[in-house]
């Protein structure tokens, strides 16, 4: 069992708002590359993170540094094995950043660019809809979407700038199949204080792909 993290970093001051780009994987890394300085990236648990769940969650303090490594790049698949656990961080390194208010939005799919592997069926995500109060859930969640319909009803900042959930536990396809998957992950900005001269409401996506085998625990049905 493994757990990873996509690490994305956005800016309202530099020039990928422009083109509502998540800043972009480093073509040299940081001496010390971190969660806090490497965006676009897959990070790895050195150990298992405080508060870390089965199902979808949103974490309500930050995560620590150092816990996390080995950052490969979102440009190439991630090779999942069922059993390991997907989380997300969006950060910001604006000095405006605690007037931010942030929105996540996550969207599973298989995309129809390829052939599935021999019976993966149809299924559309490797996550399942389990929570909290509905532990057991097998249904696929294909939509991760921390919305509270105002944008000034959106989540605040951590105190280290960041926005972290956890995502839930990879289950293997029915028949054991293995199948790749698209992430497309977005987020919305409202600025309720200071906004740039463009305004006060921005976007942001990004789309990794990864891989799941199709060996380990079988949860969906």
């Amino acid at each position: 069992m493994s757990v990873y993290l996509y690490n994305l970093m956005f800016s309202l001051t530099g020039s990928n708002v422009n083109a509502g780009s998540f800043e972009p994987y480093p073509s040299s890394l940081p001496p010390s590359p971190s969660i806090v300085n490497v965006s676009s990236a897959w990070f790895t648990a050195n150990s298992a993170p405080s508060g870390l769940q089965s199902y979808f969650q949103i974490m309500s303090q930050p995560l620590t540094s150092g816990l996390w490594g080995s950052p490969q790049s979102d440009s190439n698949n991630l090779n999942l094995n069922p059993g390991d656990y997907l989380m997300l961080r969006v950060f910001s390194q604006d000095i405006n950043v605690p007037n931010y208010q942030l929105r996540c939005t996550a969207v599973f799919g298989r995309g129809t660019s390829q052939l599935p592997a021999p019976g993966a069926g149809n299924l559309q995500s490797p996550l399942v809809m389990s929570t909290a109060t509905s532990p057991n859930s097998t249904l696929p969640r294909a939509v991760i979407d921390t919305d509270q319909s105002l944008a000034t009803n959106w989540p605040a900042a951590l105190s280290d700038g960041s926005w972290v959930l956890c995502l839930g536990q990879v289950v293997v396809a029915p028949a054991g199949a293995a199948n790749d998957y698209t992430l497309n992950v977005g987020a919305s900005v409202y600025v309720k204080a200071y906004p740039p001269a463009s305004g006060n409401l921005f976007t942001f996506g990004r789309d990794p792909r990864m891989h799941v085998t199709g060996v380990g625990i079988k949860v969906a049905a």
